[in-house]
Formats: structure tokens, C-alpha cells, sequence
């Protein structure tokens, strides 16, 4: 039994900071490392993976000959600051709001601490050969040693920065982000792979640098704090039952990306892979004389083959040294472990022998691979391959550049946008970042489409509740009321727009009745004039516009002076123009007569009234204006009159314009073109405008289906019904993502998948709301039926929605159906 501690037997000499920080080991080496962003290649079709597979054998091709390099992927329950982030830019003081996303936020930190969401991370390390031991006649001439060491420790530290630099470049070439670990991650990292239940507790030790003394211990005394128990089959490393399993038999053939079969394993594992770039002369001059040895035993004397085995082998020599010289090819020696670890309990060790079966089963899916479970060699392999520190393969196989390529593990979810704005999950299983204003995005417009029922306002409101709480400001332009519930607990406003005296939208409404009205605002009302007084088809002649817009300048100005103060209103232009000695402004005085007074059309509009622009949401309910199709196209003018304004106010304020049922609103020329404007030119306010439709092939129709298809930066897909051609064509999408389109599910009250297409990244998003969020985004008619009989038992919608989801948590079918089972 050795009496050396722990901490003798690791690598690690010295952490290096500085503009190259890296490893000394205690064999002389040098090793620096990378983090990388992995590639979620879920989304990509056969030609996108087999492209970024050819950069990959570009990167093992250009590393420098005798170094090591390795590769190491961390599945783990780690998020880092996001959650933190994430709530840092909350802004709301709507308690009520407040107290959603606290618990939204803390239910997201429960499934962290249970480790029920985990994410990869990826880690590539480059270590250099250690140098030639000095003779003992150089060890004499202290001062020449000193100065020839510290020449080759500076030239080796260069050429491995050097090597280290062009594989970020080659990666970046191929889509891969990365950046240089520093020396504290460096730290971070070994201390956290050394002690697994430690680190969940303890952050790593400040390890300082040391004085240039020869008597002070090196900085590995600090990096481990646990004992080592080795069993028949496992160790255990830091009270933590630790398992290595590894590859054993090489895959008949690999193929592109086959290593994201390993990104679908839902639990904690870590995955290493390293390899070694040995003297390719020494390789090929090896390969020969194996072909000259074979050779020699399949001939006789009379040159007669003899051994038909001898035979194959002497061919599948011939045709490997042919093949790499032809292709370029390298030989590589190369190592693939996974490494599971479980409390040492029993039911740690009932979970670690399963999830050993679901390992090997992986390995078999790689065209016939079979990996093994390590017994009394698990520790030798496990210390040999330390994170950062590849000093020995012990399970080293030896493989051809092309095959190599395939093995780099370099996949796993997508991680979203570096703001969280808003925070879901994937499919996976891992948590995702979407912000709908990043940089990156050509414009901040969205399109949602999907089949009815499918979940379409229940995804916004889901959205929009993160993103108000974040100081989003909405703007709502609805066809059934599928935000009402929204609107009134952000205490915004909702304006159920009918015939009925309740509301009042006074086109010539003034902010500030006793400043002067703007040119734009006066050609804005022109607009609205014009779609009231001239029939379907036809426009107005530009003299006319001219005389209507020098009427209404006097009018403006003649109101102002007066007092009380107040807005102009529609039948005061109506009074002007029939005083007017110009036969045209009579003409139009007498046409807006429907629209003024107490008419139908002017309760509505010829009413002193304001809409409180200071409320976090608008929100405007057209489905009672179904049936006048001309004072729909007024109003929405009026509406988006006010919108405009409001966006262009102020620019820092981030807003949202969301128009739901958006096929309905193509009709309407009025509508279309705002729609168009909005998608051109919101980009410049910071703002956004979402169009909800049913299918794309309604857009894909009007006008304005181009302007809108190609200024949607962020799209969302939901469940299809029928045939998914149009959609393919519409959107351009690849076959794999139409695939994944067709594969969406959803289960009430559970969860809703949506296919997200943000720039130039693809994701499958799972939505899974809390009952409360469920209860305010969903729109099914049984629910809403539940929630309003409590409502009107005498509570408030707060108190309703919180009832709710404590009584049918699911929603109302769901729950009948849980119970009665």
C-alpha cells in the first residue's frame, strides 16, 4: 500500500496566468485549453452535418505532430449565471406579476438543484510532449541548464499557443464560438472533476501564485480534499460512487455527427475523448513493414499464395497506405471514456448500473461499437485522463483522420441568445435563452403559425408575460379576446371595440391639446378621412387631399385657442367644411354625416377620449366590428395611428406589437399597409410586430406576403394539420426541420412544443407553464367557462386565476380525467 498522499499522484505542477494561460505538468509538459460553445446539429440536414464534418478533419489534420489533444464534454446540472441574469432584468412592479416570475424563477433553480435540466459543456485541451530529460553533465552547469530550460519552455509555450489559436480558427470556420480558458477556470475545473460532492458546496480555493522558491508546494495540494476508495468495480472519489466506462471495439464504419447520439442521454455524465498525434513517418514506416511482413508470410518459395489469411491482411495493409497518401489521411491514436457518478448508496448504485445499460446501448448505435464497464483498470484509466492532463491512452486505438473526425464530440443543445430575456425549455431537456431584440437579428418581427388549436395565443401569452415582466411593452390588436386576461392583470387597458357607448376613440385626440398639431399627424387623419368618405376602390384626388388638409389645420388651430381646452373632434371638421365656400369641403362635411354625433359610427369615434398611453399593455378586441367591415377599416387606422405614435415616443422602451388572427386583417388595404410599414421600419424604434396566423398560405397570397415572410427575423412553428408543402416552400425549410415541424406534440396543461427559427438558429422549444401561467394564457373555451364561475362567485381575476390553478392545476378536462383515474 503506498503512504504517498492523494495529491502526489495528480498531473498538475503549476496553474500559468497571464496572456497564455496554461498547465505545467509535473512530466514538463504544457496543456491550454478552449471552451466550445457546442453545435446543436438536431436541425441540420445531411449536407450541413457532412460540411462542418469536413472542417472537423481539416482541425485533426493541422494540429502539430507528437501532441496530445483532448476533448471533454461536462453533462451537467450548470447554468451559471443565467438564472441570475434573467431575473436582473426584471423591471415590473406589478405585485402581482412579481410574484409569478418569483416562483417561475424558483421553480427553474428547483429543477437545477434536482438536476432534472442539464446542459453540455465542451472543453478542448492541447498538450504538448514532454521535453527530453537533461543529461547529468547539464545538471552541473546550473546557469547554462537555467537558460537553455527556460528557451525551450518559451518556444513550446509559443508553438502550443500557436496550434491553439488555429483550431479556434478552424472551429469558427465550421460554426463552432470559443474562447481561451483562464487560469481560474483552469483551477475551477480540476477542482470541481476532483471533487464532485465538494464543488456542489464549496467553491474552488484562490490559489495564488507561487514565490520562485523551490521549497514551495505546488498549488495540486490544493486542489483535492477527499479520499480515494477503490472497489472491485468502482472507486469512490470524494464520497461519490465514480464509474468509467470506454470504448472497446471500433465501429464497423462512423459517419458524420454520430457522436450527437450521446446528446440525447438525459442525466449527469461526463465524456472524454483524447488523442494523440504520433510521427507520421514513424506511422507510415511502421504500416510498411507490417505490409512487407505479410507479404512475406503468404509467398513461398515459388511465389505461390499459401495463406489465404495472410493474404487479406497483406491487402488491407496495401490498401490503407495507399488510401491515407492518396487522401491526405493521418493516423491518430485515439481514446474514448465516459465517466458516471452516483452517491454511494444503494439507490446511487441502482441508478449508476442503469444508466451504465442505457451507456453501452449508445455505443452499440454506433454502427456495432461496444464499450465495457472498467473494473480494477478504472482508476489507472480515470487518473491518466484527468481533465486537461491526457498523460497516457491507456485504451489508445488507432484510427484514420476521416474516422477520428466522427468521434469529436462536439454536440449538444443550443444554449439561446447570450440575453434571457425570455427563459424556456428545449425538447432535450436543457434550459434556452430567446431574446426577440438580440443585435444579431436583422429585425425583431415574428411570425407565429399553426393549426387551430394548437396553441397560438397560449404561446404568446406565455412569451409576453416573461418579457413585460422585462419591460417589454405590449400593444395588442385582437379578433376574440385571447389577451383580455393579460390586459387586466398588468392593470393595462382593453378596449372591447362595438357599436356600444362604453368606449370612445377620438381620431383627432391630442396629448397635449394646447400644442400645435404635427404635419404627420395632419396626413395621418387625411388617411382616416378618406377610407370614411370614398367608396371601396376608389382615392381621393390629390387637389382634394390638399383642401382637407388645410381644412383641418384651421380647425386644430381653432380649437386650440378656445377654452376649456380639448381635442378636436370629427364634427368639428364635419361644421368647418359645410361653412366652407368650397363646394368640395360641403361635399365631404355632408358624406361624414354617418359618422358623427350619436350615429352608430360616432358614438364611437366622435367622443372625447383618451387611451392611456402609460399602460404596460393596449390591448384592442375588433370582433365586434366583424359585421361593418368599413368602420373596421377606420378604427384600425385610428389604432395604428395611436401605435406609431407610441412606438416612436420613446426608443429606448422596447415594444411589441402583436396582431392576432392576421389573415383577417390582410383584407383590409388600411391594415395591409401598416402591416407592411411595421415590418419594414419598427427595426429603428427597437421594436417589434408579431403576426399570428393560422397558415402561412394566407400571406403568401396578399400583397404583402413577401415584406412580411422576409422581415420575420424570429418565426415560430406549432402543430401542422394536412399537408406541410406549403409551409416548406413558404418558409424555405430544409427537410430535417420539416421532420421536426411534423414531430411536434403537445399535451394540455403540460407542456406545447414549437419549432423556433431565430436568425440563423433552430431550436425545438418545450413550453411548460406553471398552473398559474397556464391559467392566464389559456384560451380553451371549458377553462375559461371554469374560471369565470368563480369570478362571479364574487372574486377578483387574481384570486380566480390563483384558485384555479390550485383546483384544476392542468386545466379542467385534465384534471376531471387524473382524478377519475
Amino acid at each position: 500500500m503506498s503512504s504517498n498522499a492523494l495529491c502526489e499522484s495528480l498531473p498538475y505542477w503549476e496553474f500559468e496566468s497571464g496572456s497564455n494561460p496554461h498547465l505545467l505538468l509535473w512530466d514538463g509538459s504544457l496543456s491550454s485549453g478552449i471552451e466550445i460553445v457546442p453545435k446543436d446539429i438536431g436541425c441540420l440536414d445531411a449536407p450541413a452535418i457532412n460540411q462542418i464534418t469536413l472542417n472537423l478533419r481539416t482541425l485533426v489534420n493541422s494540429l502539430p505532430e507528437k501532441m496530445t489533444a483532448q476533448v471533454c464534454v461536462k453533462v451537467e446540472a450548470e447554468f451559471g449565471d443565467v438564472l441570475e441574469r434573467h431575473s436582473n432584468l426584471r423591471i415590473t412592479d406589478n405585485e402581482f406579476l412579481m410574484t409569478l416570475d418569483d416562483d417561475r424563477i424558483s421553480e427553474l433553480s428547483g429543477q437545477v438543484q434536482r438536476e432534472e435540466v442539464y446542459r453540455p459543456r465542451v472543453f478542448f485541451f492541447l498538450k504538448t510532449e514532454s521535453p527530453e530529460k537533461p543529461s547529468a553533465l547539464a545538471l552541473k552547469k546550473t546557469q547554462k541548464f537555467a537558460v537553455t530550460y527556460g528557451n525551450d519552455m518559451s518556444s513550446a509555450i509559443q508553438s502550443l499557443m500557436q496550434a491553439l489559436q488555429n483550431a479556434q480558427s478552424i472551429l469558427g470556420s465550421a460554426g463552432f464560438q470559443s474562447k481561451v480558458l483562464s487560469r481560474e477556470q483552469l483551477i475551477s475545473l480540476a477542482y470541481k472533476h476532483l471533487n464532485p460532492k465538494r464543488s456542489r458546496e464549496v467553491d474552488a480555493p484562490t490559489i495564488a501564485a507561487r514565490p520562485e522558491s523551490l521549497e514551495s508546494e505546488s498549488p495540486r495540494n490544493q486542489l483535492i480534499f477527499g479520499d480515494l476508495i477503490l472497489n472491485q468495480e468502482d472507486f469512490v472519489l470524494d464520497r461519490t460512487l465514480t464509474r468509467v466506462l470506454t470504448l472497446k471495439t471500433l465501429p464497423e464504419s462512423t459517419f458524420a455527427g454520430m457522436m450527437s447520439l450521446f446528446a440525447n442521454v438525459a442525466f449527469k455524465y461526463e465524456m472524454i475523448f483524447s488523442f494523440h498525434i504520433p510521427d507520421q513517418a514513424s506511422e507510415i514506416k511502421g504500416l510498411e513493414q507490417k505490409r512487407r511482413m505479410a507479404h512475406s508470410l503468404t509467398t513461398n518459395n515459388h511465389g505461390r499464395v499459401s495463406d489465404l489469411e495472410g493474404e487479406s491482411r497483406l491487402a488491407q495493409t496495401t490498401d490503407l497506405i495507399r488510401e491515407i497518401i492518396d487522401t491526405g489521411q493521418r493516423v491518430f491514436v485515439g481514446e474514448l471514456l465516459l465517466i458516471l457518478r452516483e452517491e454511494n448508496t444503494a439507490q446511487g448504485n441502482k441508478r449508476i448500473n442503469l444508466r451504465s445499460k442505457e451507456i453501452l446501448s449508445c455505443f452499440r448505435k454506433l454502427s456495432g461499437a461496444e464499450g465495457i464497464q472498467e473494473t480494477v483498470g478504472a482508476w489507472k484509466i480515470f487518473s491518466n485522463e484527468l481533465i486537461g492532463s491526457p498523460m497516457a491512452l491507456v485504451r489508445g486505438k488507432k484510427m484514420k483522420s476521416n474516422n477520428l473526425a466522427d468521434f469529436l464530440p462536439l454536440y449538444g443543445s443550443d444554449a439561446g441568445d447570450d440575453r434571457p430575456l425570455v427563459l424556456t425549455h428545449t425538447r432535450s431537456g436543457s434550459l434556452y435563452a430567446l431574446d426577440s431584440y438580440d443585435s444579431k437579428l436583422n429585425n425583431y418581427n415574428s411570425l407565429v403559425t399553426g393549426s387551430s388549436g394548437a396553441g397560438k395565443s397560449f404561446t404568446n401569452n406565455f412569451f409576453m408575460l416573461q418579457q413585460i415582466a422585462r419591460g417589454v411593452k405590449l400593444f395588442v390588436i385582437d379578433v376574440g379576446g385571447s389577451y383580455k386576461k393579460l390586459t387586466n392583470i398588468m392593470k393595462g387597458q382593453y378596449f372591447e371595440i362595438n357599436l356600444t357607448a362604453e368606449y370612445a376613440l377620438n381620431p383627432f385626440q391630442l396629448q397635449n391639446p394646447g400644442e400645435k398639431v404635427s404635419s404627420e399627424r395632419i396626413k395621418a387623419l387625411v388617411n382616416i378621412i378618406e377610407q370614411m368618405i370614398v367608396d371601396e376602390g376608389e382615392k381621393l384626388l390629390r387637389f382634394d387631399r390638399v383642401l382637407i388638409e388645410e381644412a383641418l389645420a384651421a380647425v386644430f388651430e381653432d380649437i386650440r385657442t378656445k377654452t376649456p381646452q380639448r381635442s378636436p373632434q370629427i364634427s368639428d371638421f364635419a361644421r368647418h367644411c359645410e361653412k366652407s365656400k368650397e363646394e368640395t369641403l360641403k361635399r365631404i362635411g355632408k358624406l361624414l354625416y354617418p359618422w358623427i354625433g350619436n350615429s352608430a359610427y360616432g358614438k364611437l369615434i366622435d367622443r372625447q377620449g383618451k387611451i392611456n398611453a402609460d399602460s404596460p399593455v393596449v390591448a384592442f378586441d375588433l370582433k365586434g366590428l366583424a359585421q361593418y367591415p368599413d368602420l373596421q377599416s377606420v378604427v384600425t387606422l385610428i389604432l395604428t395611428g395611436f401605435i406609431l405614435d407610441q412606438v416612436e415616443l420613446n426608443k429606448g422602451v422596447p415594444k411589441r406589437v402583436l396582431l392576432d388572427e392576421a389573415w383577417s386583417f390582410l383584407q383590409s388595404k388600411a391594415a395591409s399597409t401598416f402591416m407592411e410599414y411595421a415590418a419594414r421600419a419598427l427595426r429603428k424604434t427597437g421594436s417589434g410586430i408579431t403576426f399570428i396566423t393560422q397558415g402561412v398560405e394566407e400571406i403568401v397570397e396578399s400583397a404583402i406576403g413577401s415584406a412580411i415572410l422576409n422581415n420575420t427575423a424570429t418565426k415560430m412553428i406549432l402543430q401542422q394539420q394536412g399537408d406541410t408543402k406549403i409551409l416548406k416552400e413558404a418558409l424555405r425549410l430544409k427537410s430535417q426541420e420539416v421532420r421536426l415541424i411534423e414531430s411536434l406534440d403537445r399535451r394540455k396543461g403540460a407542456f406545447s412544443d414549437v419549432f423556433v427559427m431565430n436568425g440563423d438558429s433552430r431550436q425545438v422549444l418545450r413550453i411548460q407553464p406553471s398552473p398559474v401561467e397556464y391559467w392566464i394564457s389559456t384560451s380553451d373555451a371549458s377553462d375559461n367557462c371554469y374560471l369565470q364561475g368563480i369570478i362571479d362567485s364574487g372574486v377578483s381575476l387574481e384570486g380566480a386565476i390563483l384558485k384555479a390553478a390550485k383546483e384544476a392545476p392542468f386545466g379542467v378536462d385534465s384534471s376531471a380525467t387524473k382524478v377519475a383515474a
